[in-house]
Formats: structure tokens, sequence, C-alpha cells
């Protein structure tokens, strides 16, 4: 694990500390610089998340080393801090793959401030190992300067990933693709080239994908069904929309409640006593979502990146996804209003 300090020096862990004590990061400064980064104020959930996949990642090859069962891996690890992985891995002594030296460097990247670091050390990532899906996600953000551009990133991350991963571990994985880290980079390039070909106009492409990401990962780690089901409220699909709600339907969150009283109205129309029901249950959940569809409270330049239950983040993200299947739907904003 690498922290940043004082948000300039990037220090791994038996790097010299920053406090001058000669000591190793590790058994000096270490602890206190992660409280303070964790505090509620600085505490980023998307470094966080990566953190943590970093950390699974070690995992598994700690348990590949020592030939566990699942069994034995879930006995070993209880109790164990994350300090006590990362010395397990370092003391393990096996040699790193090209794969896993390139990934590691792929994940500094993502925590660099600088775009021309973060190109370079891409790069220096591609070169090590060439099949790397999160690389050309970077790149697509840091040198494409149109969406056309930023598309064929998406698509060379795709065919990274399907090269990485190989042919038979599709057949042998479908289903638990988020729950095996080494195929995360995969899925987080499905997003991306799914939102790209939809903001280009290849709707149909994009929706075919973003059913694909719930076919690979059916728990939907990464809330595909909310964008998905939005998708299809455009395009006037409501069996898929019905399909994907009975699919999950022990779904009672924000989006799940706003599309479905949406579905409902397509449906049955504005005198609907289901509709008008399940409109109240959508507004109970969370207050702030009618105000950003009809415009009432302006949508921020920068969509939130997390959120918890009710709050405005959530509607601006719910927002951010259905705004158009709400406009385009007659009636349907003049209906929220009347509510």
């Amino acid at each position: 694990m690498k922290l940043v300090v004082n948000n300039k020096t990037k220090l791994g862990r038996n790097d010299s500390c920053h406090c001058g004590s000669g000591q190793k990061y590790k058994k000096c400064c270490l602890d206190k610089d992660r409280a303070a980064q964790y505090t509620s104020e600085n505490f980023d959930p998307v470094s966080f998340k990566r953190e943590m996949e970093q950390t699974m990642r070690k995992i598994g090859k700690i348990a590949e080393n020592k030939n566990m069962s699942i069994k034995d891996l879930n006995k070993y690890f209880i109790g164990k801090h994350m300090d006590d992985i990362d010395d397990e891995y370092e003391e393990m002594g096996a040699p790193k793959s090209p794969q896993d030296v390139a990934q590691n460097m792929i994940y500094d990247a993502m925590d660099m401030s600088s775009g021309r670091a973060r190109r370079a050390l891409v790069e220096k990532a591609l070169k090590i190992y060439p099949h790397l899906a999160d690389a050309w996600i970077i790149l697509a953000e840091e040198t494409a300067s149109t969406q056309e551009e930023a598309l064929e990133c998406y698509k060379k991350a795709i065919e990274a990933g399907e090269k990485d991963l190989g042919e038979q571990f599709f057949k042998e994985n479908e289903g638990h693709f988020w729950g095996i880290t080494e195929s995360r980079p995969y899925m987080r390039a499905k997003i991306y080239l799914a939102q790209a070909l939809w903001d280009l106009g290849n709707e149909d492409e994009a929706i075919s994908h973003y059913k694909d990401c719930l076919r690979l990962n059916p728990n939907d780690n990464q809330g595909v069904r909310d964008i998905l089901t939005a998708r299809l409220l455009i395009k006037n699909d409501l069996e898929g929309v019905e399909a994907i709600q009975k699919q999950y339907k022990e779904d009672f969150g924000t989006q799940y409640s706003y599309n479905r009283a949406l579905l409902l109205f397509k449906k049955f129309g504005p005198e609907s006593k289901r509709a008008s029901s399940q409109l109240e249950k959508a507004i109970e959940r969370n207050l702030f979502v009618p105000r950003h569809l009809l415009g009432k409270t302006k949508m921020p330049k920068q969509i939130p990146g997390s959120y918890s239950m009710g709050s405005r983040e959530e509607a601006i993200i719910y927002t951010d996804d259905a705004l158009r299947a709400w406009k385009e739907t007659p009636g349907a904003l003049s209906w929220l209003l009347q509510h």
C-alpha cells in the first residue's frame, strides 16, 4: 500500500518515513497518516475501494502460493489487519508476474495528481504487460480530445481485458466477474464503453453491453441495473424494465422506486392508483429527486462519486441517469409536479 502524505509525497510502507526518524514508514507514521486521511472530511470512497481491491489481489496471491482452499483462506485471514496482509505478501518472496507489476503501477497512476506523470507511468506499465484494461481507461481520460477518440480507447480496454483473462476464464467464471479481482478492470471497461456508445447515439449497442455486465455479474456490484433501467425506459422497453425489476425484486432503493413509478405511469397513465402510490413511496425515499427532475434545483457540473440513502447526492446521481426518461414521457413531469 502507498499513502499520499500532505497531498505531495507518496510513500510505500517500506520507504523511509517522511518525518526523518530513519525508520521505515510502516514502523513510524503510517498509522497516524492513515487515520488523518480517513477522517470523514478527507475520506475518498473511490481510493478506499481501490486500496481494498489491491488488498484482495494480494490475498489471492497468498492463497495461491500456499495452495489454500476457500475454507483455509477464510480461517487464515480472520482478524488479519491490512498491514499483516501486506507483510505476508512481501515476505512471501514469490516472483511477481509482469501482469502484477504492471497492474500495481496502474493503481499508483490512478492516485497521481499530475496528468503527465500518470500518462508516463501508464505507458511504462503497458510496455511491461500490454493487456491492461485500466491503462486504456486512463488514456481515454488523459489523451482523448473527442468522444470518438475516447470510444476507441475503451474498445482497446475491452480487447486488452479479453486477452488478459482468456476465453476459458469467461466460460468458467460467468456470474462471478466482480468477485474475482482480476476481472474488475474488464468490468470497468464495459461500463465506460457502454456509456461512450450511448453518448454517441449507439444506444442499442450500449444497452447490449449493460446487459452483458449483468450476465457476467448478476450481483451487480457496479449498479448497472439502475442505469440500464433508465435506458430501457427511454427506449420504451417496458418488458425489459419489468424483467430487471423482477430479477432484483428485493431492491427498494431510490432508483428502483422512481423508475418503477415511471414504469407504472407509462403502463397505466396518470390516473393509476398503483402509479401514484408508487410515486409517493419514491418521494418518501428521497425528497430531493423531484426538485432536480423538475429543474427547480440546478444540477452540479460534476456528478458525485458516492452517496448516502435519501441524500441530495443520491438525487443528483438518479437525475443524471433518468432525467431524459422522464422528459421524453409525455405528461410525466406534470404528474410528478402534482404530487
